[in-house]
């Protein structure tokens, strides 16, 4: 292993970076084969050439802080290839991340200076999203967004976080495209590289499964399948629902265990949800992996809310 002598706050030029750790001085993400550290390099001033902004959400988690970081590729849809496929699968290819942000420029230099923030992994739970943005020649594409949370010691500046939402805006994207936990994360690792599975992470594979394998089931009826990106005036972060079906007009909230306690959560998730979409009028439903009891049942049929599930590898649907 390489050590790695920079601690959060230090200030170093790219050119030093290379002599200590390898890779170039180009680019947004730059690793070496040499070691295990990937330095990611965010800038404010680029950023904003094409419409969106790295840093902390103002909001923090029961986990913690979060720094959203853009992924690399300037022209048309960002993919989970390339050095990108590097940071998504940092775990299982024993790559460390350590993310700078830009600093003002050398003196009689063009060079800019990088700021250290500190150590980072992925979230587990929930390790990137996705966002409209523009492209270097204007034109609007989806780029991957990387959620990570800090590692040991990070420096936390009030400059380095991003702005609330002025207004709320609402967008549609195609389900399968925005697919953002450790399921899709898996798709693009090798065989050697497997990530720990926590708890939490496991619930939100089987969450990924179960609305993937649903999604097929609706688009193998024709139907077609959204999720929305939900902005809310005043907050940072984003917020996603699971499935909106536009030709039954069905919000769907999937949930990776039948327990009461998800069931709660889900239908507090749908009526907030709904309150933001445009399709204000969408009937609700609970998707699960397994027929919930007598009592849960009753307790979404008072709600309103239906409910679909599977059994016997099909999907049962009821009350809709």
């Amino acid at each position: 292993m390489t050590e790695w002598t920079i601690n959060p706050g230090d200030v170093v030029s790219r050119a030093d970076l290379k002599s200590r750790y390898g890779g170039g001085i180009q680019g947004g993400i730059i690793s070496s084969r040499d070691n295990e550290h990937v330095r990611l390099f965010s800038d404010d001033s680029k950023a904003a050439e094409t419409g969106y902004r790295d840093g902390w959400l103002a909001e923090e988690d029961e986990r913690g802080a979060i720094f959203e970081y853009t992924g690399q590729g300037l022209l048309g849809d960002q993919t989970l290839g390339g050095n990108n496929g590097t940071v998504a699968n940092h775990v299982g290819k024993g790559k460390r991340l350590h993310l700078f942000v830009a600093d003002g420029k050398r003196a009689g230099s063009d060079a800019v200076w990088q700021r250290y923030v500190g150590e980072f992994a992925l979230d587990e739970v929930e390790p990137f999203t996705f966002r409209r943005a523009k492209d270097m020649k204007g034109e609007m594409r989806e780029v991957v967004v990387f959620r990570l949370r800090p590692l040991g010691e990070y420096e936390q500046r009030k400059e380095d976080r991003i702005g609330p939402s002025l207004k709320t805006d609402v967008r549609r994207f195609g389900a399968s495209r925005t697919e953002s936990s450790l399921a899709a994360t898996e798709k693009h690792q090798s065989a050697k590289g497997e990530r720990a599975a926590s708890p939490a992470g496991v619930a939100v594979r089987r969450e990924s499964d179960l609305r993937t394998a649903y999604e097929s089931f609706l688009i193998a009826q024709n139907h077609s399948v959204f999720r929305h990106q939900i902005r809310i005036k005043g907050y940072s972060a984003a917020f996603w629902t699971d499935l909106y079906d536009s030709t039954e007009n069905v919000l769907y909230e999937a949930k990776g265990s039948s327990t009461r306690k998800a069931i709660r959560e889900a239908i507090g998730q749908l009526f907030d949800y709904r309150r933001h979409i445009d399709e204000s009028d969408a009937k609700l439903a609970v998707l699960l992996p397994e027929a919930p009891s007598s009592d849960l049942r009753d307790l979404l049929a008072v709600v309103g809310i239906s409910l679909a599930y599977r059994e016997d590898g099909q999907f049962i649907r009821e009350m809709f």
